[in-house]
């Protein structure tokens, strides 16, 4: 026992050494004019990511790593709060990427923890770390043809293109060659979490990605641990037919934006692809619903990712239920979904009239 704790407190003071390291240096380059706000913040980024790679080295227990992450979470929250951060903070739109991060952290360990699969959470912080970047360098330095996610906040083609093609060649090579995955159960897996991922890089909002990337690419490796290519094939055309069925026929009623129906959409193919097509069948009642009640403002892509955050955190919840637990249960499982949609929408409408 008296070893065990040494030997966490050592892996505590080398993690922190180094992630001071880190942040000293892009704070030291950004006041130097070496890097711009956005560059600072990105070696930040990896370099936070490249230490997180170290957890399963460094500590055997998932409490220490809760412990890591949390202060770090405390830490940035009260850095950024005092404006001393500006190697994190100093950009033109508003983020909580930076506090965001180490949340991701720990969810992601702790689900490679209880899988029990730590090259899943390698490919997930490697995912986050150089897609993510990759994309933002090229669309600040390359991108022409842009989008708006919402307000002021926009994406690039060419950035999410990057995004798509660098987390294809992460996962695949790691699939294939870390791994030993067959070669094309390897590449439909590493195209299905590219696509995936980049549909949700495309509409998070306020560091939102930081989150979502790497837990959507542990919840796709898991449910997909032991690849089956007909399932995995079944899944894309599932993401590919919500898609095309929500984003077209929304266009046709004039209904939300371009963001807002990706992230219908994406609601609509983790439920029905993942789970079971009813849920997908009253997630688009659902959508109607909430549309012809006119009361939220259904045009800011912030509603709708409001909207879908309870049933995604539902959706997933029964999905690792499943994988993890074997519990299967339409019965009980479809009702809870319901009532999910349900208090969304009470709870988002009963915010937007304060």
């Amino acid at each position: 026992m008296w070893m065990f704790f040494v030997r966490e407190c050592f892996g505590a003071l080398v993690l922190a050494l180094l992630t001071g390291a880190v942040f000293g240096l892009g704070e030291f380059l950004r006041r130097r004019g070496v890097l711009s706000p956005e560059q600072s913040r990105k070696l930040l980024h990896v370099g936070g990511c490249g230490t997180a790679l170290l957890f399963p080295v460094l500590f055997h227990s998932h409490w220490s790593v809760l412990a890591i992450c949390g202060g770090f979470f405390a830490l940035i929250l009260f850095l950024s709060r005092r404006g001393q951060l500006h190697a994190v903070d100093d950009v033109k739109r508003r983020s909580y990427g930076g506090a965001l991060h180490p949340v991701a952290l720990y969810l992601c360990y702790l689900l490679a923890t209880f899988y029990g699969c730590f090259a899943f959470y390698e490919i997930a912080i490697l995912v986050l770390a150089l897609s993510d970047t990759a994309a933002a360098l090229v669309g600040e330095r390359y991108g022409r043809f842009r989008y708006r996610v919402d307000g002021d906040d926009y994406r690039s083609i060419e950035g999410s293109f990057f995004f798509f093609l660098v987390t294809y060649a992460l996962v695949h090579h790691i699939l294939l060659l870390g791994i030993g995955m067959a070669p094309l159960e390897a590449s439909v897996l590493a195209f299905m979490i590219g696509v995936i991922v980049t549909l949700f890089e495309s509409v998070s909002l306020g560091g939102a990605d930081n989150l979502a990337i790497p837990i959507g690419v542990m919840a796709i490796l898991i449910k997909n641990a032991h690849p089956d290519l007909h399932a995995m094939i079944h899944q894309i055309v599932c993401l590919v037919g919500s898609v095309a069925a929500v984003c077209i026929s929304m266009r046709l009623l004039h209904v939300m934006q371009g963001s807002g129906r990706v992230v219908t959409a994406l609601l609509v193919y983790l439920a029905s692809g993942l789970h079971s097509p009813w849920w997908g069948v009253m997630t688009v009642l659902g959508a109607a619903a909430i549309h012809y009640s006119r009361t939220l403002r259904l045009a800011e892509v912030r509603t709708v990712l409001a909207l879908a955050a309870l049933p995604f955190l539902t959706v997933m919840g029964f999905n690792l239920a499943e994988k993890l637990g074997g519990w299967f249960d339409l019965a009980v499982s479809t009702p809870v979904y319901a009532l999910s949609l349900i208090v969304s929408f009470i709870s988002v409408r009963a915010y937007e009239k304060r």
